[in-house]
């Protein structure tokens, strides 16, 4: 039997107390901006904490005042609908003042990556013709100042609000949290004073500005990268930040109580949408210090944290650090640490769980089911079905022709959380003529309408007339002992068109050879997945880019050097 999801209305139930969350979730038919669906969560849970940190907490109401009066300070600044503010800070309370600021006037925010470097931050501020950026000064090794010096160097004869500078010809101002010895950007405090100069648009200005915002209006830029194309400027609307996280909510179970940890980075869109979901119910947002695990640990421990938003090997090591700090997670039900488990507390076994699946165009998720649901038996593996009025077809890549139930085909979406497209690209040259965006992942769907994952069509390897799936062999061989992180990559070969190839990297204290893995996974895959060459690497060694996906082109490259040496 298939899990029932029902309505909106039943969902909810199956969240959580329906009387306690049906004044608090956005009804989407009517809040279709960002700052409207902010409105009303200050106006049902104002004293509630909306955001908390080792040293300073929010909430709703204070989040409120502490917004508006960075949204006034930005209108006197000339900024407005459309303005294109980039915004690079670690996840806390400055980025989240100051990101509901931006948004509560209209602007178009682009959300930097603490991690960029200064090549690509140069990118970032010229592609997406950024006219202010707000930034903190420091985060861990990184001196912002610094790499602005690198990415503009003409920026350094600039004067503060009156740059002018070939290399990014809209900027014209930079706002640093601190701003000493940096002549051409000014103080944060300094753009916050504008709120109280004469003349500055009061409440009742800001309110009727909130009001002209559109759910049509561009809201925000994240740049995603592939592992081998330049990054690309996906561009998501107001009616998506407002409408989107609720309906994702839903699946993760969130609660108006719940306290969450996101341990992606809010420049990430998993972050991003996580931190709007906890938004969307009157939740309370956790961030600790730094992302190190002992700072994650600490929040934990010390800021009540009941749920953790994470995926793949930081669960594993969280959990790990976590146990070894006293915390029972299971027992002190921190949902995302423990084992998933169904309503009744029955732990559902691995491979019925559902793999929620998304991507960075589909405001994140795009598939699922909710996180309490056993999946059926016969359906292990699945993403589940679509989220937030998605319509998906499957479609041969070659022919374009969609493909019958059960076989494989590249998914496409329209509607739901769908971008509005990327930034300076015609949308001709980004969705089909009927408005589906081809996601470039090849999937099938059962005749229940269940989505499962087969692999990116840059992940398929063609070896000797047949498809590998460089995934499968990936998930393979992280099941044999002592591998920690095994990289899959196809290679040119005279003999096979590719030759499957890998790079592991082995957990501490183990030992392997390239015989003793290639026997073992014989025991695993079919003998033409095997890898033919395994080269052991160390975590260093992996290419990725700044956004933490690996640089497949540069792994094979560098595997197949290994080989020839």
């Amino acid at each position: 039997m298939l899990p029932k999801v029902g309505t909106a209305a039943t969902q909810c139930a199956h969240l959580a107390e329906a009387q306690e969350i049906a004044p608090l979730m956005a009804d989407c038919s009517q809040l279709k901006t960002l700052p409207a669906v902010f409105a009303r969560q200050v106006q049902t849970r104002g004293s509630h904490p909306a955001v908390v940190m080792a040293d300073e907490s929010l909430s709703y109401a204070e989040l409120e005042r502490r917004s508006a009066q960075f949204a006034r300070a930005l209108l006197q600044a000339g900024a407005g609908k459309g303005t294109r503010i980039a915004l690079l800070s670690s996840d806390g309370i400055f980025w989240l003042v100051a990101f509901l600021g931006c948004l509560r006037i209209g602007a178009l925010v682009t959300l930097v990556s603490t991690l960029c470097t200064s090549r690509e931050l140069a990118h970032m501020l010229r592609n997406s013709d950024i006219q202010f950026l707000i930034a903190q000064r420091r985060f861990l090794n990184h001196d912002y100042a610094g790499k602005l010096r690198e990415a503009l160097p003409a920026i350094s004869a600039g004067a503060a609000g009156m740059l002018r500078l070939a290399e990014a010809p809209y900027l014209r101002a930079v706002w640093l949290d601190d701003a000493a010895g940096v002549p051409w950007a000014r103080g944060v405090d300094e753009l916050l004073a504008l709120a109280e100069s004469p003349g500055a648009a009061d409440d009742k200005l800001l309110a009727a500005i909130e009001n002209e915002i559109a759910p049509s209006d561009d809201a925000v830029i994240v740049y995603t990268s592939g592992s081998t194309s330049a990054p690309k400027a996906v561009v998501h609307s107001q009616r998506t930040l407002a409408c989107h996280p609720p309906e994702v909510a839903k699946h993760f179970l969130l609660k108006p109580g719940d306290r969450m940890m996101p341990t992606l980075p809010v420049f990430w869109l998993g972050g991003l949408v996580m931190a709007l979901e906890v938004m969307s119910v009157g939740a309370t947002l956790v961030y600790p210090e730094s992302p190190s695990l002992e700072d994650m640990v600490d929040a934990i421990v010390n800021l009540k944290v009941n749920r953790v938003n994470s995926w793949g090997d930081m669960m594993a090591r969280l959990t790990e650090s976590a146990r070894e700090r006293g915390v029972d997670v299971d027992v002190d039900n921190i949902i995302g640490l423990g084992e998933f488990r169904e309503a009744d507390g029955t732990v559902i076994p691995p491979q019925l769980r559902v793999n929620p699946l998304g991507m960075s165009e589909t405001f994140a998720v795009h598939s699922c089911e909710p996180l309490d649901a056993r999946m059926p038996g016969d359906k292990p593996g699945t993403s589940g079905r679509t989220v937030n009025g998605y319509q998906r077809r499957l479609v041969d890549p070659e022919s374009g022709e969609e493909v019958a139930v059960g076989e494989v085909g590249e998914l496409q979406l329209r509607g739901g959380g769908l971008m509005t497209g990327f930034y300076k690209r015609e949308r001709e040259a980004v969705f089909t003529p009927d408005g589906f965006y081809p996601t470039g992942d090849l999937c099938r769907e059962d005749e229940d309408g269940y989505l499962y994952f087969i692999a990116r069509r840059g992940d398929m390897i063609k070896t000797r007339s047949a498809n590998v799936s460089r995934l499968e062999v990936e998930a393979a061989m992280r099941e044999l002992p002592g591998v920690a992180v095994p990289v899959v990559a196809g290679i040119d070969d005279a003999d096979f068109g590719q030759r499957v190839v890998a790079a592991v990297v082995l957990a501490e204290g183990a030992s392997a050879s390239e015989s003793s893995l290639q026997a073992a996974l014989k025991q695993l895959l079919s003998s033409y997945k095997v890898p033919r060459n395994i080269v052991f690497i160390s975590e260093a060694d992996i290419p990725r880019t700044s956004t933490g996906k690996i640089r497949l082109a540069e792994i094979g490259a560098m595997i197949a050097a290994r080989i020839d040496a």
